[in-house]
């Protein structure tokens, strides 16, 4: 064949592969956090059990098995729930030693630290979770960075407590982290299931059922100020 009768050669233009793919990415995000977020609030409508996988794919409008594409297991899903609610509470309490006037530090602390659980009420549930439910269907690998996850954001925000409050090294996590094991013990302490929260209702049991949010409050400003007195 002569060159005057070759036929053009056709090329695809890089530019729209690339297209291609990021479209492609994007749809799968949000595919994934469609799931998440169908879990979540079905986790919230009753947060003593866990979903099936079934539940939630029917109310993110998906097939049980476009589930599994993106999560092994429910309990994966749940897990990466916990991983979103504690990056966002590290954050938040980041934030809280970070920004306004340094002397007023630990009140904004404590009431941002309340208010972030209180507008997240499966976290502290799922945590609860977490050790007997959540983690015995993880792989080693899954679990590992899960855990190295949360300790790199508790050491940083515990970093930027040290900084604001100018306290030695690791004194911010272990801050952190007693004020969040005290939090988790009053929860429970307070978390009563509905058949005695009825039987609790009558005026003589109110010392046993304080407003959570309050006594949070109360709790951690009582142990901050003690930990960080002279």
């Amino acid at each position: 064949m002569s060159r005057s009768k070759m036929p053009p050669r056709v090329t695809l233009p890089p530019v729209r592969l690339l297209k291609s793919r990021a479209v492609d990415g994007q749809d799968k995000a949000a595919r994934r956090a469609d799931i998440l977020a169908a879990a979540r609030a079905l986790f919230i409508e009753d947060g003593r059990q866990l979903p099936s996988a079934a539940q939630i794919a029917q109310a993110a409008g998906l097939a049980k098995g476009t589930v599994y594409l993106y999560f092994k297991t429910k309990e994966e899903i749940f897990v990466a729930l916990l991983a979103e609610d504690f990056a966002g509470l590290l954050q938040a309490v980041r934030d809280a030693f970070r920004e306004g006037d340094p002397a007023d530090a630990l009140p904004r602390f404590v009431d941002r630290f309340a208010a972030y659980l209180d507008a997240r009420p499966e976290l502290l549930r799922l945590d609860a979770m977490a050790y007997s439910v959540l983690e015995q269907n993880l792989g080693d690998e899954h679990l590992r960075r899960f855990k190295l996850d949360l300790v790199q954001g508790l050491v940083e925000a515990g970093g930027v407590i040290e900084a604001a409050l100018g306290l030695g090294a690791g004194r911010g996590v272990a801050l952190l982290l007693r004020s969040y094991a005290l939090t988790r013990g009053l929860w429970q302490t307070l978390d009563y299931p509905p058949p005695l929260r009825a039987l609790l209702a009558e005026p003589v049991f109110a010392p046993i059922r304080p407003p959570f949010q309050a006594e949070l409050k109360a709790a951690l400003t009582e142990y901050l100020r003690g930990a960080l007195a002279p």
